[in-house]
């Protein structure tokens, strides 16, 4: 039909309940064996759906909070030439998660979503737990994100005094 396929790329959220599955069913754990692994694969699979955006027959929303994804999808789009006017691709975080590297996304001309949770508590929860646990080595880039915003709150301070 001529119209391209779009695919929200992500790292996966269901470590222990993917394995129960997989198990269940007769099948080997489609979990990596390690967390480089994870990010190899994630970044692979960036790179081929870039690859799709740039000769049109794809887009992806590419959701990350990985500083080290980000910065190499951004890089391989700069080289592909694709920038802010190219609506087929879009990185996205969840709100309150990598806000260094939504902001830095963004000013380097990308489209970058915020996304919220939302329902009942006790679907929620389960989420975000899932959310931090696939994330645990992320926190490390929360203590970055708290000095950049300590960093920006001071710029805008300052300037407000200079008016």
């Amino acid at each position: 039909m001529g119209l391209p396929m779009g695919f929200k790329l992500v790292r996966g959220a269901y470590m222990s309940s993917e394995t129960k599955l997989a198990t269940s069913l007769g099948f080997e754990s489609p979990i990596h064996n390690s967390i480089q692994d994870t990010h190899n694969c994630y970044n692979d699979c960036a790179s081929f759906m870039l690859d799709k955006v740039v000769d049109g027959s794809g887009a992806v929303v590419l959701a990350t909070h990985n500083i080290e994804s980000g910065r190499l999808a951004a890089t391989k789009a700069r080289d592909l030439g694709i920038g802010r006017e190219n609506d087929r691709l879009q990185f996205a975080q969840l709100y309150g998660m990598s806000e260094a590297l939504s902001y830095g996304l963004k000013n380097a001309g990308f489209q970058v979503s915020k996304y919220l949770t939302f329902g009942p508590v006790e679907e929620v929860i389960p989420y975000l737990l899932r959310r931090a646990e696939e994330n645990r080595g992320m926190l490390s880039s929360s203590s970055l994100d708290r000095k950049l915003m300590g960093q920006e709150l001071k710029r805008r301070l300052k300037a407000s005094f200079e008016m």
